[in-house]
């Protein structure tokens, strides 16, 4: 965080001219203007570049022989934002990094919660983040995840902690995400909580269970296949997406470490004890040619 407190507006934005920097094009209404060509209003394209560097990304990339690093944003939607990085030309078999964001209020209440707040907070929400290595190919040490072309980066906690610096930044009250497999909430979860209690448990409860015996690859494809069922009630666990949430504002660290939410969790969290159906998990691996490289007799 060091790193951060030393950015002036200046870095976060270079690379403009004066015009492109006019309170008119920047402000409106008394707000940041989200139809302005910086990236969520306040980060150039240039900007952009020099906090990665800053963080250490360009030469953690370049040891991995990624070079030539460029980052392209698209603001035509002024609602949605799009942030890609690439190595070399600007080409789809060169993405390393696709974000997909927009700030605004959202309704996090979904499951009808009678102690969230009870509101929707402005927040930086992450709809969509691809990291990966075009240049790479799996392999016995680095074998695929649920959803992956190619393998990660590593550069999955830097990343976090610029969008946090990002969200605060933009005065917002947290960052939302709502991953698509449990592999991807799992690796959310430093210094995020789901929203929904039952969530928080049931991914406590999958570590305590399951990460404890076997690999993560392991437990990450057995729940894709829904291969994990839970020995108290022998029902099956079905990977649903929920709101990982980031807080910021007082109200919402305020929830997560009220009893009410506490007690919610360690309620859920009785309920579950999970082990992995071995012979579903392999019928679903050998359909899929995907390889199996533990015993799950343990």
């Amino acid at each position: 965080m060091k790193i951060a407190r030393k950015m002036t507006l200046s870095d976060i934005q270079s690379g403009v001219s004066g015009d492109d920097l006019s309170l008119e094009n920047l402000v409106e209404g008394g707000r940041v203007n989200p139809a302005s060509d910086f990236f969520l209003g306040v980060f150039s394209q240039k900007g952009l570049h020099y906090i990665i560097r800053a963080f250490g990304l360009i030469d953690t990339l370049n040891q991995s022989g990624l070079n030539d690093i460029t980052i392209d944003i698209d603001t035509s939607d002024s609602h949605t934002h799009r942030l890609y990085t690439f190595t070399g030309a600007h080409q789809p078999e060169n993405v390393l990094c696709e974000l997909v964001v927009k700030q605004g209020p959202l309704n996090l209440n979904e499951h009808g919660s009678t102690i969230l707040p009870e509101r929707k907070p402005n927040l930086l929400q992450v709809e969509w983040l691809l990291l990966q290595n075009p240049k790479s190919d799996f392999s016995n040490e680095r074998p695929p995840l649920p959803g992956q072309s190619h393998p990660g980066l590593g550069i999955g906690d830097r990343l976090l902690q610029i969008l946090i610096i990002m969200t605060k930044r933009l005065r917002l009250e947290g960052m939302v995400n709502k991953p698509r497999y449990f592999h991807t909430a799992f690796m959310f979860t430093k210094g995020f909580s789901f929203v929904n209690p039952q969530s928080q448990a049931q991914i406590y409860a999958i570590s305590k269970s399951l990460l404890s015996k076997y690999s993560f690859y392991t437990v990450a494809w057995a729940a894709h296949f829904n291969s994990i069922f839970n020995k108290v009630d022998n029902s099956y666990m079905e990977w649903k997406p929920d709101y990982l949430l980031f807080p910021l504002s007082k109200e919402y660290i305020k929830y997560f470490r009220s009893k009410p939410y506490t007690k919610k969790v360690q309620q859920y969290l009785k309920k579950m004890d999970y082990a992995i159906d071995a012979e579903r998990f392999a019928r679903c691996m050998q359909k899929n040619h995907l390889k199996i490289y533990e015993s799950l007799n343990k």
